[in-house]
């Protein structure tokens, strides 16, 4: 039977139940292919469990919905016009993010026209070119970029900061110089941390330094900044 649907190139206008089920299992099937790839490549610290769940089942609802349009124009034309009335809030940061989301619901689309051979060579070679990256140089964690504000009462404390992290081997750069009115001297500093650093513990080093006060830092993710 799976040869059977697999070989088929005709589309069904009105799919019988079991032509159904077999293309919302098979995008089931693919897209957790995808959302394991996605794990067995993370390399970050907090797994994100919903984010993973979500690219699981985002391909059966897209099959489903291809399904459900068939070639029927205005069908397709009240399905945009329910989807456009949910406003989804969720802000997806990382690009990398995005395009596994987007794979996902492409995978739904391919099954939910029953392009199941576009389907499954397109989660293949998708996968493969995911794991290829990341045991390249480009999959590689990218070092920590924060800003780091802080206030000093003489400049030579700041200028013995910035010894120590080039001592230390860390990149860092003086952004702005502001006077505040009851004398002291706001910084704000560029600081490019090694991936290992972990900014917290970076932060709670800083604050123990004689002479620096007020110190405050933003982390900022360069994968997030197209």
């Amino acid at each position: 039977m799976l040869h059977q649907y697999l070989s088929s190139s005709g589309y069904f206008e009105f799919p019988s139940f079991s032509v159904a089920v077999f293309t919302i299992l098979l995008a089931m099937v693919l897209s957790t292919v995808i959302a394991l790839t996605y794990r067995y490549t993370f390399r970050e610290e907090n797994f994100p469990n919903k984010f993973f769940q979500a690219i699981v089942l985002s391909s059966t609802v897209s099959a489903m919905v291809m399904m459900a349009v068939g070639d029927n124009l205005a069908v397709g034309f009240g399905v945009l016009g329910a989807v456009s009335i949910i406003r989804f809030r969720t802000l997806i940061r990382s690009p990398r993010n995005i395009i596994f989301i987007f794979m996902s619901l492409s995978v739904g689309i391919a099954t939910g026209v029953f392009g199941y051979s576009i389907a499954i060579s397109g989660t293949f070679l998708f996968c493969i070119a995911v794991v290829l990256l990341d045991y390249s140089p480009y999959g590689r964690l990218s070092n920590n970029k924060i800003e780091l504000a802080l206030t000093s009462e003489s400049a030579q404390a700041v200028e013995t900061l910035l010894t120590q992290f080039k001592q230390q081997g860390i990149a860092a750069s003086i952004l702005r110089i502001r006077m505040q009115e009851d004398g002291l001297t706001r910084y704000s500093i560029n600081v490019s941390l090694p991936a290992e650093t972990d900014p917290q513990v970076f932060y709670d080093s800083l604050i123990r330094i004689e002479g620096l006060s007020d110190v405050r830092y933003d982390a900022r993710d360069n994968d997030e900044q197209l």
